[in-house]
């Protein structure tokens, strides 16, 4: 035995929410042990019989549709007179409370969150079931915003025509308009229309934080609804421009310039959700690359060349000079070390000459230094150990060159840094008597190389970011009035009218815009759009019309009605 209410065969366990039309339990099947939802309308909704036929009959309709955007309906019935609905038990937030903690969603989650809003939609009025009152209330939000389900299909038209029956209670009824398509506001005939342009005040709340029509009070936001645009969204890229489009077509106040299919639909979403799908796979992937980046890339791509080459060419000139002065540095320390030790030589002076070598190598650049003899003994060396021996050149030493009796060696192993080794004659009255070999070091003119080439590269990357931020933003600047120009020919072409650019430059793009300008002017003047003067008594001939051979038929009508003008 149990102690719970019972609705039906259902036991009423608690209750889990209330609103302005009913209140919700969490309730159980016992036949089958299935957790579910209860919606029990109240008395003042469904006091009269006409009001619980309607609502059986719209509420079964619902409980037909199996789709996973859509909240389940299990049963329907009558309990105590009041119309009760037996549907799917969900947790998660309904999508105003998930907005209100974690703010704004990216276009990339906006568009997620379309593209299943469209999905079940369309699975909906293929069905032949219409919402009317799709609004973040009604959608609720599962698996930290990755699944969206919308709920409460069935009930929207009760509550619409318990509006209309001018109870004081309406507006707890309907709640704020700001979500109602014009043509509910203004009485007339629904359609699926209906749904989108609910559809695109949640998208165009979802990415900009705020509704987009702002009214104090009731009335005015009908007002608001029916007369005043929409602010644009903060669209940058090319993907928000699209985005923006998509919205403002779902906005319009007249439902023949919204989509004609939800197919159209799916389909632009599928196409911007390709191209955000192409963008995050990386540059080398993307069939479109912004002009800004290639521009950008481009252009600093042949900086980097040209300052690559000259530096590559700098280098090197700058490694012979530095050669250079190290080979004069060297044949002229030559030459005053032979004429130095000419004489100690030839008096064979072994201590002079010793003294002379030691104090050469302590108090200059000398790395090594050595005197020989005609017979090429050394007399005096740097390395005490040759002294009195045959001379032997270092191992590894290579000729590299020569400059007049002398010549000039490479080595690269024998001492503790790269050196030049310089081999003259020792002349006295123009007879070799013998030789001298100095050893100069070579790391003062690495270091000054190195230090140089450090400072051209530091130089060329300054340069380079300073020419891809100039030429970056300045390509920057053209693709956002391109963009413009786009989005401008895209609403022509969507809606067959858009506002005017405003030109700030008489360039070729001035030019393009001016001519854009002119086209929409054109358009303007010949376009006759009432904002909700569209009654369905349209000949079902035209409904196959597009637009623009709509507005022909328009000006035509109305050059016969004033023929003198």
């Amino acid at each position: 035995m149990t102690n719970h209410l019972k609705i039906g065969r259902y036991e009423l366990i608690e209750e889990i929410g209330r609103g302005a039309m009913s209140v919700v339990y969490l309730a159980k099947d016992p036949e089958i042990g299935r957790s579910l939802a209860i919606k029990l309308l109240k008395h003042e909704l469904v006091e009269e019989e006409e009001y619980r036929a309607l609502f059986l009959r719209e509420a079964r309709a619902a409980g037909s549709l199996s789709h996973p955007g859509i909240v389940t309906i299990y049963d329907v019935g009558i309990w105590q007179d009041r119309p009760y609905i037996a549907m799917e038990l969900l947790e998660g937030d309904n999508l105003d409370d998930y907005l209100e903690e974690h703010g704004v969603f990216s276009i990339g989650d906006a568009l997620e969150l379309a593209q299943q809003l469209t999905d079940a939609l369309d699975y909906a009025h293929s069905k032949g079931v219409i919402h009317r009152d799709i609004k973040p209330e009604n959608i609720l939000v599962l698996e930290g915003g990755k699944r969206f389900k919308i709920t409460d299909f069935g009930i929207a038209r009760v509550e619409h025509q318990f509006m209309e029956a001018g109870t004081e209670d309406r507006e707890k009824v309907m709640g704020t308009p700001a979500y109602m398509s014009p043509e509910q506001i203004s009485g007339n005939e629904t359609s699926f229309k209906t749904d989108l342009y609910s559809l695109g005040v949640i998208l165009y709340k979802v990415t900009k934080g705020e509704l987009p029509f702002q009214a104090a009070n009731y009335g005015a936001m009908m007002q608001a609804v029916l007369q005043d645009n929409p602010e644009p969204l903060n669209a940058y890229s090319e993907q928000g421009f699209i985005w923006q489009s998509i919205i403002f077509r779902l906005l319009q106040k007249n439902p023949d310039l919204r989509y004609t299919k939800t197919e159209e639909l799916t389909q632009e979403l599928e196409a911007l959700a390709e191209e955000i799908a192409q963008e995050r796979k990386g540059i080398s992937t993307i069939r479109f690359v912004s002009m800004r980046a290639r521009w950008a890339v481009s252009l600093s791509s042949l900086v980097l060349v040209v300052m690559v080459l000259g530096m590559i060419w700098v280098y090197n000139k700058q490694n012979t000079l530095m050669n250079q002065l190290v080979f004069d540095y060297g044949n002229s320390m030559a030459q005053i070390i032979s004429s130095e030790t000419a004489e100690p030589l030839l008096l064979d002076e072994d201590v002079a000459l010793q003294a002379i070598t030691q104090d050469i190598v302590n108090s200059s650049e000398v790395l090594y230094l050595s005197i020989r003899d005609k017979d090429n003994l050394v007399q005096s060396s740097s390395l005490e150990s040759q002294v009195g021996k045959i001379y032997k050149p270092f191992d590894g030493s290579q000729i590299i060159g020569g400059k007049g009796s002398s010549r000039i060696y490479e080595n690269l192993d024998s001492f503790n840094q790269e050196a030049f080794i310089f081999d003259t004659p020792i002349m006295f009255q123009e007879k070799v008597i013998g030789h001298a070999n100095i050893a100069v070091g070579r790391s003062n003119l690495i270091n000054a190389t190195r230090s140089s080439l450090l400072t051209m590269i530091i130089w060329m990357f300054v340069i380079m970011l300073a020419v891809f931020s100039g030429v970056y933003w300045l390509a920057n600047k053209f693709t956002q009035r391109i963009n413009k120009t786009r989005q401008v020919i895209k609403d022509i072409r969507s809606h067959g009218q858009s506002d005017l650019i405003k030109i700030n430059a008489h360039d070729e793009v001035g030019r393009l815009q001016q001519e854009v300008n002119e086209l929409t002017q054109k358009l303007a003047g010949l376009t006759k759009t009432q904002h909700m003067g569209f009654k369905n008594n349209t000949d079902p001939a035209l409904s196959e019309l597009t637009d623009i051979e709509k507005t022909l038929l328009i000006d035509v009508a109305d050059s016969n009605e004033n023929p003198s003008q």
